[in-house]
């Protein structure tokens, strides 16, 4: 029963580094999308810039999903933590398969365009 554990707790644990992964890039996100506001010279809304911080968040997790397909491939090889990465990898492949079906069925698999068109 040893193996299970050890299983589970690499499994929950891949998908804790990735979500802290993603909390990190969006605190960088954030940082830097307050330094673009502040040298804005356009008058500051609130509710547009919830917005931004919102998208930057989604991206974020987006990332982190994507990147850790290739990053626990690569940390699997150079640390010899075969358990730990591979699930890494697995939990970001399951993440992806996660967020492309998310945008699929929600539309914005285009990117923003309805939102362009919509402004313009």
């Amino acid at each position: 029963m040893q193996w299970l554990s050890d299983f589970l707790f690499a499994f929950i644990g891949g998908f804790a580094r990735i979500f802290i992964a993603s909390f990190f890039l969006w605190m960088v996100g954030v940082v830097g999308l307050l330094f673009m506001e502040l040298f804005n010279n356009a008058e500051f809304v609130f509710k547009a810039y919830l917005q931004k911080v919102w998208r930057i968040l989604i991206l974020s997790f987006q990332i982190a999903g994507y990147g850790s397909v290739v990053v626990g491939l690569i940390l699997m090889f150079m640390t010899k933590e075969y358990l730990t990465n591979s699930l890494i990898t697995i939990d970001g492949i399951l993440l992806s398969i996660l967020y492309f079906n998310l945008r699929r069925r929600l539309g914005s698999m285009d990117g923003t365009k309805k939102d362009k068109q919509e402004n313009s």
